[in-house]
């Protein structure tokens, strides 16, 4: 019986292990890297989710008390006369203005979400861009229709001394719509209590879409350090 001697060049097989080694140190640093990348990635998601959201009740505590049913003399004394305005203008349209002197509190948050709102839709998507459009039309909204109560209220004037003067199915036409013009514009001004509040009603649906879009990402792991 022949016995056979096995040699094993045991440098070779030496040299083959760590050539594996090395490959398998290689594959794990790009796994390692590609998951470094995303949670980095998704830091970045959240930490922009948190910011927007944020700004978005802000924004949302900033419509409310512009829309406060009531105005404090201090307020309407921060109203501005415009140049050669009559006595009589001027007093008719403090109460329209203590809204957008109300705005100027919070103009910081309404023109950093502004600022953000590209961001938002380049990382985040369309549905969370669209979110915080929601809530900005909302704040236009309010402060366009104070604006455009002062006018309205200018009509209504004119409208009710025509009325007095000869009454007519125009005049009355034009008092109604008139008055109608002007009750559309408070009640984007005033907040009223039940259902009949069409501002509260887009805020409270823009607020919810926003939370909709943005929770998810907001909620990611690992979350942001709060220190």
């Amino acid at each position: 019986m022949s016995c056979w001697a096995l040699e094993v060049d045991w440098a070779a097989v030496g040299s083959m292990f760590q050539g594996l080694s090395a490959i398998v140190v290689a594959i794990a640093a790009v796994v390692g890297l590609n998951a470094w990348r995303r949670q980095l990635q998704a830091s970045k998601h959240q930490a922009l989710a948190e910011d927007a959201l944020s700004l978005v009740y802000r924004l949302r505590d900033a419509i409310d008390h512009m829309r406060q049913p009531w105005a404090f003399v201090g307020e309407m004394n921060k109203v501005e006369r415009l140049e050669d305005e009559s006595e009589e203008s001027f007093e008719g349209r403090k109460h329209y203005g203590v809204a957008e002197v109300r705005y100027r509190m919070h103009a910081d948050a309404a023109t950093q979400l502004e600022a953000i709102r590209y961001r938002v839709r380049a990382v985040l998507g369309d549905e969370a861009a669209s979110g915080v459009e929601d809530v900005l039309a909302v704040l236009r909204r309010v402060r366009n229709e104070a604006s455009n109560a002062v006018r309205n209220k200018q009509r209504l004037v004119l409208a009710a001394s025509r009325l007095t003067g000869s009454r007519s199915d125009e005049s009355t036409k034009e008092y109604d719509l008139a008055h109608t013009r002007l009750a559309e514009s408070e009640s984007w001004i005033c907040a009223v209590e039940g259902d009949g509040d069409p501002a509260a009603k887009a805020l409270k649906s823009a607020v919810a879409r926003a939370e909709s879009a943005f929770r998810d990402f907001a909620m990611m792991k690992p979350q942001r350090s709060r220190s």
